[in-house]
């Protein structure tokens, strides 16, 4: 059973740099965790470095202005990293032969605001007929399921069309309501025989863009924290950083009790052996 701490000053004096989740973790999709900001600016003043890392599927700037919109103030973070840099920067570079081999066209799933995540490199948002591959960044609308997508993944199968995921993540709550993901959106393609590739928690590639802006911080003196145990805990583990386990967030939807509380020992025990990791510590919700 991983230790259950009061807080993060429990273990704060152990690292100097934090990667942070954003949905579940920092905020709710509504508004900021107020205990979980004033745990992030406390870090900081003591000289720690906060990097946000979000698989939100947009950049930097968008994200910045959404949380301040939240209540999470500048004082709160140094630097932000998300699936949707990584994924535009990996479109950008074309190092990596499975996007290089991509065309120029792309089908898009998702909000209008994030359709611009490719803006300025050259490619061309286009109709399915016409598309070189999809991009997906999550659904369009809070009503929409996966049922309402299958249409599309179909039609993309049926001209063996390959899908980029923006967003990794299966799942996010909205306030108490729990929404899916274009995570969701991937795995049920790659089921269906389609050629996916994400980029975000828990690949490596956005840890290693993360840790880019750490100011030259030894792994070993970062921890991971967020909710996502298929994101951040494993991606944590795959990358060698110690993780701190938010109970509270999405786990805690799924397990139907309080956020606040404790988490059962026995789903916490269940979910660190299907998933093969040990977090460093678990935290109902984040606070110093």
């Amino acid at each position: 059973m991983p230790p259950l701490i009061e807080g993060l000053s429990a273990i704060a004096d152990n690292y100097d740099g934090l990667l942070v989740d954003l949905w579940g973790c920092l905020h709710n999709g509504m508004e900021a965790y107020r205990d979980a900001v004033d745990a992030l600016q406390r870090f900081r003043a003591r000289g720690g470095r906060v990097t946000l890392l979000s698989n939100a599927p947009r950049r930097e700037d968008a994200v910045a202005s959404q949380i301040a919109g939240f209540g999470v103030p500048e004082d709160a973070w140094d630097a932000i990293m998300t699936a949707g840099i990584a994924v535009r920067l990996e479109m950008e570079e074309r190092g990596d032969p499975w996007f290089a081999d991509l065309g120029r066209n792309f089908y898009h799933i998702g909000t209008d605001k994030d359709a611009g995540l490719l803006d300025g490199l050259g490619y061309e948002r286009t109709g399915m007929d016409d598309a070189d591959f999809v991009l997906c960044c999550g659904i369009r609308h809070g009503e929409e399921v996966l049922e309402d997508v299958v249409p599309e993944l179909n039609a993309a199968l049926a001209r063996n069309l390959p899908l980029v995921s923006a967003n990794p993540d299966r799942f996010v709550l909205r306030g108490p309501k729990r929404q899916i993901c274009a995570g969701s959106m991937a795995l049920a393609y790659r089921e269906m025989g389609g050629d996916v590739r994400q980029e975000g928690k828990p690949f490596p590639a956005v840890y290693r863009r993360s840790q880019s802006l750490m100011a030259g911080i030894d792994t070993s003196r970062i921890l991971a924290i967020g909710d996502g145990i298929e994101t951040d805990i494993v991606g944590g583990r795959d990358n060698g950083i110690d993780t701190l386990w938010i109970t509270g967030g999405l786990p805690a939807s799924f397990w139907d009790v309080p956020p606040h509380e404790a988490p059962p020992q026995e789903r916490v025990l269940a979910a660190c052996r299907e998933h093969d990791v040990a977090p460093s510590a678990i935290l109902p919700l984040l606070r110093w």
